[in-house]
């Protein structure tokens, strides 16, 4: 995984940023002359290497977690001792099961995706990500710079991930779910 700094200014409170799968930190760039708290991201997750030291003098976290994050942040930071610092939570577009035929992603789909991936099926999924044609041409202005094989390799560790138990007792604050989400159905966002 890695994990980087937006904005960091030392205060007590982190916007903790758990990005959804294919992603970098380009877009969120702009966030860094805003006036807030501080704000780190997670993001290419292609093995379970994070450190949680860099959140240490944190107080407090308030998780935002995308597509992907939903299922990754709270196993992950369950795992390393940070579960307990989250005192709010935003879920978007994304389930706690992540890859589920009835609560995420069907695992036949993921499967696929991971078989035909290539340059045409990635820019595919960044369209389908985007609402119209307009916001996919400003995405792409931002657009992640990640190769073929870091994407596939992502894919390939995210499947086995979701085979990792939920973290106990952990729910989001709050959902939020796209009525026409193209990625993870709202069907399966509701369940």
């Amino acid at each position: 995984m890695k994990q980087l700094f937006i904005k960091q200014n030392h205060t007590d409170m982190l916007n903790l940023i758990f990005l959804g799968y294919g992603q970098d930190g380009a877009i969120f760039e702009q966030l860094k002359d805003r006036d807030c708290a501080d704000i780190a991201l997670v993001y290419d997750y292609e093995n379970e290497d994070f450190d949680s030291s860099v959140y240490s003098n944190y107080k407090e976290l308030n998780l935002i977690a995308w597509y992907m994050g939903v299922m990754m942040a709270p196993k992950v930071l369950a795992k390393n001792g940070l579960l307990d610092k989250v005192t709010g939570s935003s879920a978007i577009n994304g389930t706690l099961e992540g890859i589920s035929d009835e609560y995420g992603i069907p695992l036949k789909v993921w499967n696929a995706t991971i078989e035909a991936l290539c340059e045409s099926a990635i820019l595919k999924f960044y369209r389908r990500m985007c609402f119209d044609a307009k916001l996919y041409e400003e995405y792409l202005r931002f657009r992640p710079q990640r190769t073929e094989n870091s994407l596939k390799s992502e894919l390939i560790f995210i499947r086995e991930f979701s085979d990792k138990p939920l973290a106990e007792g952990f729910f989001y604050n709050k959902a939020f779910i796209g009525l026409k989400d193209k990625i993870i159905s709202h069907a399966n966002q509701l369940n």
